[in-house]
């Protein structure tokens, strides 16, 4: 009985033991008043924006090739636009540049990568996005992470919905 409890008493110890070790979650540098506004950047408040991206330049054609069922293929063009929004760490010049498959009745779908350079050198998103063309307009959505500046480490997502009219898109979206 004796060394049934000592088995457990070594057990019990040794869990505790290697269970207790330093936490090394801090970088070097860091003391530990930066755990608060670690943990303030990880709490994630959404942040809601809307706005109107304008056309600012073009960009280059690219390349076009006509695909054995007759459908388009667009490759490497580019284009600028502007987006001004509500929240100043989501606007600036946005540079696009596009894939695009022509369907025969003239419906199509693109995606390809953005870049959108806050304005005042506030930081740069990497904007990665999809959108279509169908009977209900031309809709686009883009997924962004900040890279650099004030947004480096944000996730934000844009809808984007032309105005065949004004020639602009007015889009919403959010980061966090």
């Amino acid at each position: 009985m004796k060394r049934l409890n000592l088995m457990f008493l070594v057990i019990g110890v040794s869990i505790i033991f290697f269970g207790c070790s330093k936490d090394d979650s801090l970088a070097p540098e860091s003391d530990q008043s930066d755990q608060v506004t670690n943990s303030l950047k990880s709490a994630k408040i959404l942040t809601e924006f809307s706005g109107i991206c304008s056309f600012f330049a073009p960009g280059e054609e690219g390349s076009i090739k006509v695909l054995p069922n007759d459908k388009i293929l667009v490759k490497g063009a580019t284009v600028v636009w502007y987006d001004d929004a509500t929240d100043p760490l989501v606007t600036g010049k946005t540079f696009w540049y596009i894939k695009q498959k022509i369907e025969e009745d003239g419906t199509f779908k693109y995606w390809g990568k953005a870049e959108l350079i806050v304005d005042d050198n506030r930081g740069r998103w990497e904007m990665s996005w999809h959108g279509y063309l169908n009977q209900n307009g031309l809709i686009a959505v883009a997924v962004g992470t900040g890279k650099e500046g004030e947004v480096k480490g944000l996730v934000a997502k844009w809808t984007y919905i032309l105005d065949f009219e004004q020639f602009v898109y007015n889009f919403e979206g959010s980061y966090h």
